[in-house]
């Protein structure tokens, strides 16, 4: 193999390595990568509120940790559907904006200990194409 020197190369070598490690860089931050820490159900909706389009860009395709209260019981998916849902709060904030767990049929089993008026931890890849999401959840523990 024959290794040109850089000056050799032309000015191209420089937007390629640059385009390169944007390119892993991108791949790192979406590909799966999870978060350290569990957020809140209340500041991660209320955050999106506030700038949909920032929470977005830091947490779309990122496995994250979310504790939040489930004042209802999980809904369990109806036949011939594929995902049920909890919904996530905090107790005694009211708000419009809850975190939306999407879980599925293999994950009912586990969520229908969640019988409502509990504080619940979920993991799961944020989507926040139509409002604080989070699909392909798994229950993490039950208080």
């Amino acid at each position: 193999m024959t290794v040109l020197p850089l000056e050799r190369m032309g000015s191209n070598w420089k937007s390629l390595v640059i385009v390169g490690v944007s390119l892993l860089l991108l791949n790192c931050h979406r590909s799966g990568s999870q978060m350290n820490g569990t957020v809140s159900a209340h500041s991660l909706a209320a955050e999106y509120e506030r700038s949909g389009a920032e929470v977005r860009s830091r947490y779309d395709g990122t496995e994250i940790t979310i504790r939040g209260y489930a004042e209802l019981p999980a809904v369990m998916p109806v036949p011939g559907a594929d995902q049920g849902s909890v919904l996530l709060e905090d107790k005694g904030l009211k708000s419009d904006r809850r975190v939306v767990c999407w879980f599925s049929t293999e994950q009912s089993e586990t969520f229908s200990k969640i019988q409502g008026e509990q504080y619940i931890t979920v993991r799961g890849v944020f989507n926040g194409e139509a409002g604080p999401d989070l699909k392909f959840c798994k229950l993490v523990g039950v208080e």
